[in-house]
């Protein structure tokens, strides 16, 4: 398989997976009432990777999200991230993305998040949102070029005996 057609396998995979989640966290509150096990099972799923303070996350019918505010807007800034990948990058290289404004979001949300931690100041719930929606737009930039090189690198190593047994004989 060429860099291009790997390229828009993995970006086509990540579109899969980011529905997916984004879909599991607004069902979780949809389905609190009607099948309220399912709707568990699906808070629990994201229980690893979020507080889900319900006073942080945004609600919807009534009930929480699955993640909170910051952790949604991760998501949907990585949904963000892959509508723009194309005219970014396209699907021809892979190019890792410039760390500069990288490293100038990341800080931005750090800064928050160590303001909150410190109890310096209480962020709102949309400014959360806000600050990861734009640190998820990067992630797909690095999220599908890292999958990419590391599918690659696979690939290669498994290409080097078959290499290194028609040299010897």
């Amino acid at each position: 398989m060429g860099p291009r057609r790997a390229i828009i396998a993995v970006y086509a995979l990540s579109w899969v997976g980011i529905i997916c989640i984004i879909g599991a966290i607004v069902l979780a509150p949809l389905l609190k009432v009607r099948h309220p096990q399912l709707s568990g099972f699906l808070y629990v799923l994201f229980a690893p990777f979020c507080h889900q303070i319900p006073a942080r996350c945004f609600p919807l019918a009534g009930f929480p999200l699955a993640v909170c505010a910051r952790c949604f807007g991760i998501y949907a800034g990585f949904g963000a991230g892959l509508i723009l990948y194309p005219f970014r990058r396209g699907f021809r290289e892979v190019l890792p993305p410039a760390m500069r404004a990288f490293l100038l979001i990341s800080g931005s949300i750090a800064i928050d998040v160590a303001g909150n931690m410190l109890r310096l100041w209480d962020s709102s719930s949309w400014l959360r949102f806000g600050l990861a929606v734009l640190w998820g737009t990067f992630l797909p930039f690095f999220f599908v070029t890292g999958l990419v090189d590391a599918w690659d690198q696979v690939r290669r190593r498994q290409r080097e005996p078959e290499a290194r047994g028609a040299v010897r004989s």
